[in-house]
């Protein structure tokens, strides 16, 4: 049938009305809001540290084991990954199928989001080599490795979509740089940005455990509006110390 192009033509103009109208002036906030106390089209800004956490070779990994095992080892990693989240006092945003998106932040200081990001990791590591993998070997499922990528800087928080189809949506370089560095990672590599690595406090003890990886060249890090940050990016190697090493090899 196609769309009625008058229709769009209308609700296009209308929505870019409101939407201006509700983003002139984007007030900070100091705490994470509920999806329904956001008015959709709005936007509040935030320091945040965002991590995005992915099963490295899924598609393999889909493709050669059975359906049900793909299903069982989803339902055992991906929930156990959303405690975590808790437990460090995060906020889960998305599941996106293999892994998912978390913010950590709103209303703390730079230096304690920085660390809490690490911390994190830290419990990624601990939970996936002595509970996550130990279990999916005890059923007979193949074990999976993660990666990950995390930045730190100013965000935007806006709900966006219609009123039956919307959700709570991270804007901004610092979601991009996260999502690149994820992308950049290989199983069992958790790369950080500069910006969260600079953001630390000089006593944290996760900082000995960040190696500088160079100048990440494949991606702009900023606007020409909002400056460039510098490009280098660490891999972050620290993990509780009972952790079992020899199951994230």
């Amino acid at each position: 049938m196609g769309v009625d192009r008058d229709d769009v033509d209308e609700r296009v103009e209308d929505r870019a009305d409101d939407i201006e109208d509700r983003l002139d002036h984007i007030p900070n906030s100091y705490s994470m809001p509920d999806l329904e106390d956001m008015t959709i089209g709005s936007a509040k800004e935030f320091r945040l540290g965002i991590v995005f956490l992915d099963i490295a070779g899924f598609t393999e990994y889909a493709s050669s084991n059975d359906y049900e095992d793909v299903l069982f080892m989803l339902n055992m990693f991906v929930p156990e990954m959303m405690e975590i989240v808790k437990k460090n006092d995060g906020f889960f945003e998305k599941n996106t199928g293999d892994g998912i998106l978390v913010y950590f932040g709103a209303g703390q200081e730079d230096a304690q989001t920085a660390h809490d990001v690490l911390e994190y990791l830290a419990d990624v590591k601990l939970v996936l080599a002595n509970y996550v993998n130990p279990c999916l070997e005890d059923y007979g499922i193949e074990p999976i490795q993660i990666k990950a990528g995390a930045a730190f800087g100013t965000v935007y928080i806006s709900r966006i979509g219609v009123h039956s189809l919307n959700r709570r949506t991270a804007v901004g370089t610092v979601a991009n740089v996260a999502s690149k560095l994820e992308d950049k990672a290989d199983g069992h590599e958790y790369f950080v940005s500069h910006g969260l690595r600079k953001s630390l406090s000089p006593d944290c003890g996760w900082a000995e455990y960040l190696t500088d990886k160079g100048s990440f060249e494949s991606y702009r890090w900023g606007s020409d509006s909002s400056g460039w940050e510098d490009a280098h990016h660490y891999a972050f190697t620290g993990g509780w110390t009972d952790t079992e090493w020899d199951n994230l090899k």
